[in-house]
């Protein structure tokens, strides 16, 4: 079963489609870097810190 975050307003993200968001923009930087080995980490930190900045901005503080 997978695990989901929800938030107010927002629409459930689970955890696997958000690990599917970080591996695509991994190998989207990986090609715009050159396609150069040995980078695969950085990438996969580079892309998951991007994708939870942008979730971040959706979400709303709930009072």
């Amino acid at each position: 079963m997978a695990k989901q975050n929800k938030a107010a307003g927002t629409s459930a993200v689970t955890v696997e489609s958000m690990e599917d968001q970080i591996r695509s923009l991994a190998y989207q930087l990986y090609c715009e870097g050159g396609y150069q080995n040995g980078c695969e980490l950085a990438h996969w930190l580079q892309a998951e810190q991007q994708i939870l900045t942008r979730g971040k901005g959706q979400l709303r503080r709930v009072a």
